[in-house]
């Protein structure tokens, strides 16, 4: 199947890579025009069997498949694809039924039993190891003993290489912390047997190990594929998917695999982690609470999404049970701690990241917390241990980064300059295993402003209103821009109830989103059931019903989308806030978010990126919309805070009162990186903080500069 003249030849990578790209839809298009052209290439009709079963066409994929096996009776490749295609539909041993008849070699026919399945295959071949060479290698194994593995590995691979004794040796390089030479023994396995899908798993751990995400994505993808109904293989796809930031399609994963094994606790527990990052709270508690057997893991699996839904008090009594039982657990210490950061209670707070440092001194999460909510020396004992773990060789790259992020927020001051290396360390080790994108956002920008808005603004413009009541106020703008003290001073007002970061706009508005995607023209009650939505979803996520009150939604990507909130809320208001680029550039660029989100914070290019879609779409909306939002200026608002407030409540049709001078005092959860400001008065001396450090952020500066985004001085 690999003889092909050399335009099909190209026009089959083409394919390929398609197919690879998970875009079968394009790939199939280029097949229907080759299989008519080149009729005869198996690998064609191999390549539109694939992208048909890829698109849920079964019809059509076992048609392609049929026509491929009178090609290739005996060709390997496809029967496995057969087998795996077939497994997604119940069919599978109707497939290994006619393997039989074929009189197929008892080695593929082993194989097609698990793919048959949808489990995949495992590998097979040992290369001619006898029963004692694989029982020594299996006792040097367990041992740890990876020289004794090595040894006695070499002189079977040099005879003739086999994908068992590659797994082998790939899992003891890996269980000595030897990813990237673990990673390269099971290519090699892979490339012997390529439908052996423990060897792929096995190589996705590795990659990821070594922060290769991208790669460790299109491994975990491809084992996916082989074994559609193999618990641990589409586990391992999900948390990866995760890892990478698609939330979404993690979701799914989840879900799908949830169809097929509906009690397994692990995909539970990735269930239960996906729904909190898509906004489903109320499913992430259930999803939680679903799992078969107790254990610290699961409980605090389920604090979180009880605090992620709002429900602080129940979040704090399970901790406290999980810490009464298991009074040094690190990671229900740290959990707690940092639900009493959120709340307000630092000292409590102090004591239990304290508490998990002291009882696993590895618990970066805790380490990282203590050093933001408490203002540590650098010889306090809690930073000393961060010290001496760091220096430790052995540690992985996610515990490095939290106790760089840790040691620079301690150093900030005493030493700037060991600072800014803790976070060059960090930020970079964040880039490695979080890659930026700037396509990602620029297509979501383009999606707001380029695409929907226009059919938005027409509409609106030959007189379609929506009639929705909800009347929310979204506070906007870049991360560190002052969002959150915004907030805290509106929901201080008795008329206001914070919501925080909501992050259900664009979840609630799918049928809206689907429609302007066509370039369909809404209607009335199209934007009022936008609107509707919109209130519902938010109410669920902020865990409150206003009743009268406006409900805040601090969501920081919202400044996008101001054209579709004046269309589908006409009651809303919009605060966007501002800051000097400079400033809010190196709070970003100081500050550890959570992780595979805001990527571009580990790359001060990137922060310019950012920087200059919010000046890209702001000028949209001043131009086209400059009624529908109010701007504050975080700068101003520290030089004249009563003006800039009452300026501000003007806007929000809301009447004077004081409590909004002593927000601090009235603070509630808060859930962003600025817990501990929103909790104190308005201060100065944050800016033009920039300056002192100029040299630290001297990339960022000049690229600002370069896109014409430095304030004049």
């Amino acid at each position: 199947m690999t003889n092909q003249t050399a335009p099909l030849a190209q026009q089959l990578a083409a394919v390929r890579k398609a197919i690879e790209a998970e875009r079968p839809t394009s790939a199939r298009a280029l097949l229907r025009t080759l299989t008519k052209s080149s009729p005869n290439s198996a690998e064609a009709w191999l390549q539109l069997a694939r992208s048909e079963s890829m698109l849920e066409n079964a019809g059509a994929a076992r048609l392609a498949f049929e026509r491929c096996l009178t090609l290739a009776p005996k060709e390997p490749i496809l029967w496995m694809e057969l087998a795996i295609s077939e497994s997604r539909h119940g069919q599978g041993n109707q497939i290994l039924k006619r393997a039989r008849k074929a009189g197929l070699p008892q080695a593929l026919l082993k194989m097609l039993q698990t793919a048959a399945k949808g489990q995949g295959a495992k590998a097979q071949g040992t290369g001619g190891a006898t029963r004692a060479d694989l029982a020594a290698l299996g006792k040097a194994a367990a041992g740890g003993n990876l020289r004794a593995v090595e040894t006695r590995a070499a002189p079977i691979l040099k005879a003739r290489a086999g994908a068992v004794i590659w797994g082998i040796v790939a899992q003891a390089r890996a269980d000595a912390g030897k990813f990237a030479s673990a990673a390269e023994a099971f290519r090699q396995g892979i490339a012997l047997e390529p439908y052996a899908v423990d060897l792929r798993l096995g190589l996705v751990h590795s990659l990821a190990m070594e922060t290769e995400v991208v790669k460790a994505l299109v491994e975990a993808r491809r084992a996916a594929q082989i074994a559609p109904r193999l618990t641990s293989a589409q586990l391992v796809y999900g948390r990866i998917v995760l890892q990478a930031g698609l939330a979404d399609r993690a979701m799914a994963i989840a879900e799908q695999t949830l169809r097929v094994d509906p009690n397994n606790d692990a995909v539970l527990a990735l269930a239960a982690e996906t729904a909190m990052q898509v906004g489903r709270h109320r499913d992430a508690i259930d999803y939680a609470r679903r799992r078969s057997k107790a254990s610290t893991e699961y409980d605090i699996l389920l604090a979180r999404t009880l605090s992620t839904d709002g429900q602080l008090d129940e979040s704090l009594a399970v901790y406290d049970a999980l810490i009464a039982r298991h009074p040094t657990d690190a990671a229900a210490l740290a959990g707690r701690g940092q639900l009493r950061q959120t709340l307000g209670d630092m000292t409590a707070a102090e004591a239990d990241l304290r508490a998990a440092m002291a009882a696993d001194p590895t618990e970066g999460s805790a380490a990282r917390a203590l050093a933001y909510g408490t203002k540590l020396s650098e010889d306090d004992p809690a930073v000393i241990v961060m010290k001496d773990v760091l220096a430790r060789e052995e540690i992985g790259p996610q515990l490095r980064r939290q106790l760089d992020y840790a040691l620079a927020r301690v150093l900030q001051s005493s030493d700037p300059a060991a600072a800014a290396a803790h976070l060059a360390s960090a930020n970079a080790s964040m880039l490695r295993t979080f890659p930026y994108d700037v396509r990602q956002l620029r297509e979501r920008q383009e999606t707001s402003t380029d695409r929907e808005w226009p059919i938005l603004r027409a509409a609106l413009a030959s007189g379609v209103r929506s009639t929705s009541e909800a009347a929310p106020i979204f506070v906007t703008g870049l991360p560190r821009s002052g969002t959150t003290l915004v907030e805290a001073i509106i929901s201080a007002h008795p008329m206001v109830a914070a919501g925080g970061e909501l992050g259900v706009v664009r979840r609630s508005i799918m049928p809206l989103a689907r429609l302007l995607a066509e370039g369909g023209t809404p209607t009335e009650a199209d934007l009022t059931a936008a609107g509707d939505a919109y209130a519902d979803a938010a109410c669920h996520a902020a865990g409150q019903t206003p009743d009268g009150h406006h409900l805040t939604d601090k969501s920081i990507f919202t400044f996008m989308d101001i054209g579709l909130i004046q269309a589908i809320l006409p009651r809303a208001k919009v605060v966007v806030v501002t800051r000097d680029p400079r400033d809010m550039g190196l709070s970003i660029w100081r500050n550890h978010f959570r992780e595979g989100t805001h990527r571009y914070a580990a790359s001060q290019p990137a922060i310019a990126d950012q920087v200059e879609m919010f000046r890209d779409a702001m000028n949209i909306w001043q131009r086209d919309l400059p009624d529908a939002y109010h701007r504050i200026d975080y700068d101003a608002l520290l030089q004249n805070p009563e003006e800039q407030v009452r300026e501000l409540l003007e806007y929000l049709d809301l009447e004077w009162n004081e409590r909004v001078m002593s927000f601090n005092e009235h603070a509630g959860r808060v859930q962003t990186l600025s817990f501990a400001q929103v909790r104190q008065p308005l201060y100065k001396s944050s800016s033009g903080g920039w300056k002192r450090s100029a040299e630290e952020i001297a990339e960022l500066i000049a690229a600002l500069d370069a896109k014409g985004l430095l304030p004049p001085d």
